[in-house]
This record gives structure tokens, sequence and C-alpha cells, in this order.
């Protein structure tokens, strides 16, 4: 993804790597010529989610959104994914970034391949990978997920807790002048998007509230994995007015390359367009 620049504010999307998975079962119905038009898909069933997280800069702020996947793919092995992961340090590192630079790491939920690189392991010690950031989750998240007994929560947010890095916020949280934690739940309970808006544009990081923009063109796909359809649904279509109305941009936590658009209106139908297309 290029650098989006709004005002003195830039994004940057760094990888933690691609996994792979069978189309219909990540989106059951979806049509396999849209994903070959739209991206990540090119042979009509195997379907590539990159693992991206991204670098905002705020008035001399780092904010990293997200974490990746980690270094194992863990339990998803086991439920048909593949691919290469674990890249995160080593993109950071090739993008000048030094993790103990990051102020800030904004989750928009806290799913595993979200929270992975949280921490690492240190002769034998589990510790913050970005050792002087605050880490923030919505407190609708944090309430679902601490009640849980998952073991990717234990070892990568809980330990962050006990070490005082966690912070739980409300919806409309500013973690840096012009960048926002905005509501969009379904997916996960407390699910947030990142919204980054100056000089009068902006642009709207939305996790997983859609794996792919084909879920923009057609709100009737759902993923398995959405805590809560109809909601998921609701915000989707919310989200997708918004974009329209405001003219934002949209960049994907799995979105295929390169990795943000917006939507526009063709023949009086919603349809997405890769920023850079004609």
């Amino acid at each position: 993804m290029q650098r989006l620049t709004f005002g003195s504010i830039t994004v940057d999307a760094v990888s933690d790597g691609v996994l792979s998975c069978a189309l219909t079962g990540m989106l059951p119905g979806a049509d396999p010529a849209d994903f070959r038009r739209l991206g990540g898909c090119d042979d009509g069933e195997t379907l590539l989610l990159p693992m991206l997280t991204f670098v905002i800069g705020s008035v001399g702020k780092t904010i990293l959104v997200d974490t990746g996947i980690g270094p194992t793919i863990g339990s998803l092995g086991r439920a048909g994914y593949g691919g290469t992961v674990g890249l995160l340090p080593q993109e950071l590192a090739r993008a000048g970034i030094d993790p103990a630079t990051v102020d800030a790491v904004v989750f928009t939920h806290l799913h595993a391949d979200h929270i992975g690189w949280n921490v690492t392991d240190r002769d034998g010690e589990v510790v913050p990978t970005f050792p002087n950031a605050e880490y923030i989750v919505s407190k609708g998240e944090w309430a679902f997920w601490s009640a849980t007994q998952s073991r990717d929560i234990a070892r990568c947010v809980r330990s962050i807790e006990e070490r005082g890095q966690l912070r739980s916020v409300e919806d409309g949280f500013e973690p840096a002048p012009g960048v926002q934690m905005i509501a969009t739940p379904g997916h996960t309970p407390g699910h947030a998007s990142v919204l980054v808006t100056a000089g009068g544009s902006g642009c709207v990081i939305v996790g997983d509230a859609a794996h792919h923009p084909a879920e923009f063109e057609d709100p009737t796909l759902q993923p398995p994995y959405d805590s809560d359809p109809a909601m998921a649904r609701e915000t989707r279509l919310g989200l997708a007015e918004r974009v329209e109305a405001e003219g934002l941009l949209v960049a994907g936590g799995h979105f295929p390359a390169p990795h943000v658009g917006t939507l526009v209106r063709v023949e009086g139908k919603r349809r997405w367009r890769w920023l850079g297309a004609g």
C-alpha cells in the first residue's frame, strides 16, 4: 500500500504475512467472478488473506493498529488455513520502525490474528514486543474476552494487563489528534474501527468489519466468524453509507493489495474501487 497522507497524518500498511483458505469456507455463497475482479482469489477457489497492521504517524506519535498473527498460525492450521506468517518484526525494521518507539497499540479486536505480536519470548520470559506502548482496546471488547479462558488472551493480552500497559476505552476515544476509535460491532462484541481524518479527507481502518471489499458490494456475504451476524451486516452497511457520504478511503486488515480503496456508485449499485484505479 502506498503511504496515505491526511494533513500531517500518515498511514502505512505493514504486513505480518499471508494466510490462505478456501473461498467458500471463508465466505459461503461467494461468486468467484467477483473475487477474480476484486483480487485475492485469482483461481476462484483459494482466498489469500494478508495479515496487515497499520502504522499511523500523528503529531509526533507512532500508533500501531493491531499486531498481526504472530510467528505461528497455531490452531488455524487445524482449521484449514495455510500460509507464511510472523513477518511483522522484520517488516517493521525494513520500514525503519523501532518497536521501542511505538507509543500506542490500538486493537480493532482481540482475535488471535490481530494480537499475535503483542508479546515476544525473550530469555524464557514473555515480554511486550512494544515495551513503551500503551495497548488500547474498547471496553466492550475487553469485557467480553476477559471473561474467557482463551490461551491466546492469557498470553497476548493478560500478560500486558499484568504489566499495567493495557487500557480499555469508550467509543470515540482518540489516541492522537485526528485518530479516533469508532464502534463497529458484530464481528466481535466490541469490535472497533480506526478513523483517521485531517485536512478535509480521511480513511477508516475497518479491521475485520469486512474481510474483503466484496462484503461491501454484497452485504449478504457472511463470514462464519462473526459473533453476531445480523449486527455485523448492519455495521457493514453503516460503514458503507458513511464511506460514501464522507468520501472516505477504506483500508482492511485482510484486503488484498493495494489494500485500500473506496466505494462508488455504478449504475445505481455500490461498487468497490481500488485506490489508483481509473
